[in-house]
């Protein structure tokens, strides 16, 4: 059985590390502040001093931290995964990064002749916690095919979209149309709320049967007036910065992506007002 690493303890990286205990891998934990890792090694995890020292240790390599900033730190230098690597283990990127670093991570990889792939999750902490994640994977088939059965661990759903850095472009895209559908239904609520409409009726009126304009993403902020204070499955502040580099990609391929635009804006807004660690769906709040 494989020897898996995950570099980073947040909500699903932790989710992931738990589940592969489940599954009865040896599982290898670095993360920048190790008090976060106490948890995972009372379940039987083991902890590397260096994201260099993990990747030394084990078959598959999990970066899954929270921006282009962290990633590039763990990744690069001579305590990085890139200068430790050899070419039979397989490398993962499974933070939302920026396409500039992607891109540029892939080539690196490629040029050293690594096997990497980009597996950008989806799911929120339920999927983390309960093992059934989405995996939007950007690989070359055999890489992905050597790994398949292992993923199976935490995932209920592996989608293939291309080469490396392809799984990053759909997370990007994904997100984008969670936060324009995140803002669009706040918005609606607050304009529901001032034409005196009763805020939680009008939530139970469109999540029940089929109004059309409810997804997933619209229901969960209709809902979230039912949820306990403090309650965050993704922060305002991931959101932001996911908006912020799909706002970048569009730039890049010459698109105005007006939408977009806006709900970055507000996402900006309303995380610089701190309420960053708070969840995408209180957006509402900001209205």
């Amino acid at each position: 059985m494989k020897q898996i690493g995950i570099v980073g303890a947040g909500i699903m990286a932790s989710g992931m590390a738990q589940n592969f205990l489940r599954h009865s891998y040896k599982v290898t934990l670095w993360n920048r502040s190790p008090e976060h890792l106490k948890p995972l090694l009372e379940s039987g995890a083991t902890k590397a001093e260096t994201p260099g020292e993990l990747t030394k240790r084990c078959d598959i390599v999990i970066e899954c931290v929270s921006d282009d900033e962290a990633s590039k730190s763990v990744w690069l230098g001579k305590q990085g995964i890139v200068e430790a690597a050899t070419s039979e283990k397989v490398l993962v990127a499974s933070s939302s990064l920026s396409l500039d670093w992607i891109d540029e991570l892939v080539a690196l990889c490629s040029n050293k002749g690594l096997k990497f792939m980009d597996m950008p999750l989806t799911g929120s902490r339920a999927g983390a916690e309960n093992g059934t994640l989405r995996l939007l994977i950007g690989a070359n088939e055999s890489v992905l095919n050597s790994v398949r059965s292992d993923l199976e661990a935490i995932s209920e759903k592996i989608y293939l979209f291309g080469k490396p850095g392809m799984g990053m472009r759909f997370k990007l895209v994904l997100n984008t149309l969670i936060g324009i559908h995140m803002n669009a239904a706040a918005q609606a609520r607050d304009v529901a709320t001032k034409a005196g409409i009763d805020p939680v009726l009008f939530a139970h009126a469109l999540v029940d049967g089929n109004m059309g304009p409810i997804s997933p993403a619209t229901k969960l902020v209709l809902e979230s007036v039912n949820w306990p204070e403090g309650h965050v499955n993704f922060a305002v502040q991931w959101l932001e910065k996911d908006l912020r580099y799909a706002k970048k990609m569009a730039e890049a391929y010459g698109i105005d992506f007006d939408l977009l635009n806006d709900t970055q804006k507000d996402y900006a807004d309303y995380k610089n007002a701190g309420y960053g660690a708070a969840d995408v769906t209180s957006i509402s709040k900001w209205f």
